[in-house]
């Protein structure tokens, strides 16, 4: 399985029009063999730091991922 700084970053790249980053986030870990408890891990991290920065869940997810 990738890192989740990979993860977050391939989502990026195959996000769809109109796609929240939670759902294009969902279909990078189901196609790599990951669980719904690793999404929930790495979409709570993205969560936290838009929060804490003020930032939306996209602009927060290309930060991590550029760590």
């Amino acid at each position: 399985m990738k890192t989740e700084r990979e993860l977050l970053a391939e989502a990026l790249r195959d996000f769809h029009k109109g796609e929240t980053i939670e759902r294009a986030l969902g279909r990078i870990v189901r196609r790599h063999g990951g669980t719904y408890d690793e999404y929930l891990r790495i979409m709570q991290g993205v969560r936290d730091v838009a929060r804490k920065e003020t930032l939306t869940p996209i602009e927060a997810a290309r930060r991590l991922a550029q760590a």
